[in-house]
């Protein structure tokens, strides 16, 4: 697969079978993904990657606190979408929620498709990322690269992947199960597995814009 077809077939997957990732085609991407670009090769990128019985902790642990508690996560979310944002992400919405027959008024099952982001989409494997937040906002730019280089080539090797905001949103939860030292904030998760295409959710798609509206040529 070249890149323009990964880029191309890349999607969120937010239904995975059980099925178990080889390690040597886990490793593979994320040594792969190790050259990514990143300011002065600082490559700032800290992960742990579960499997197995630690997936099944961490996302428990997920669970958990956002059942019973307010986002603590260790990067502020938008408190705010101006336009054009606010469109794109309620296009994103309303696609997402009809692909999976939940009407807006459900408020139940639209809560129970939330809750369904801190178990990974069932996802055998999860990758929690962060950086140390004393470099201040630019590595957040190579963490970026980075993450674009995984998600593509898990693509490439027939895997699915969702990036998730939600799975470093409990930051405090699951910070020293992790092993992640006070200096590295969470970032985001990536969901890792093989698609289960029986699940509705990957029946959504989302559009873009014309390239025109993000890009001018001077």
């Amino acid at each position: 697969m070249d890149l323009a077809d990964a880029l191309q077939a890349r999607r969120s997957v937010r239904g995975f079978t059980s099925r178990e990732v080889p390690r040597d085609v886990l490793t593979r991407i994320f040594a792969t993904a190790q050259v990514s670009p990143s300011w002065c090769n600082i490559q700032p990128w800290r992960v742990v990657v579960t499997s197995g019985v630690s997936t099944k902790a961490l996302t428990h642990r997920l669970s958990q606190a956002a059942e019973s508690g307010m986002i603590s996560a260790d990067f502020d979310w938008p408190g705010d979408y101006p336009e054009p944002y606010n469109t794109h992400r309620r296009q994103c919405g309303k696609a997402l929620y009809e692909a999976m027959s939940v009407a807006r008024t459900d408020h139940e099952a639209r809560q129970k498709a939330w809750m369904r982001n801190f178990l990974a989409f069932d996802a055998p494997h999860i990758a929690i990322v962060g950086m140390d937040k004393r470099l201040g906002l630019y590595p957040a730019i190579d963490v970026g690269c980075w993450l674009q280089s995984v998600l593509l080539l898990a693509t490439s090797e027939g895997l699915g992947t969702c990036a998730q905001a939600s799975l470093a949103s409990y930051a405090p939860a699951i910070r020293d199960m992790l092993g992640f030292d006070e200096h590295i904030g969470l970032l985001f998760g990536i969901a890792i597995g093989y698609e289960d295409s029986a699940v509705a959710a990957n029946n959504c798609r989302t559009t873009r814009e014309d390239p025109t509206a993000n890009v001018r040529f001077i």
